[in-house]
């Protein structure tokens, strides 16, 4: 069973504008916060090798950055539940390059 790590500690504010998280990123634009969240797919077409596929999503807005966070997280949640070893978040794309 895991230990429950607080949002504080998944969050890191990098000025008042914008935090960021191990999956993504929270910033504040045009009077709202908004969810950034950019991650690849590995898509494998027709038997040739496996291809790393680049998206991004903007969610939001938001009236908080922690509505924004938990809209982050959830997506990021239901994306690694629906593709499992296939995705790779924030971090993991520059490891992988």
């Amino acid at each position: 069973m895991s230990k429950h790590v607080s949002r504080k500690q998944r969050w890191t504010a990098e000025s008042p504008t914008q935090h960021t998280s191990a999956v993504g990123k929270v910033v504040y634009q045009q009077r709202a916060w908004y969810g950034l969240l950019d991650y690849k797919l590995r898509t494998e077409e027709g038997g040739a090798m496996p291809v790393w596929v680049p998206h991004a999503q903007q969610l939001g807005p938001f009236k908080r950055p922690r509505n924004a966070m938990v809209a982050v997280e959830r997506e990021a949640t239901l994306l690694k539940n629906r593709h499992g070893d296939g995705i790779l978040f924030g971090n993991q794309l520059w490891a992988e390059a």
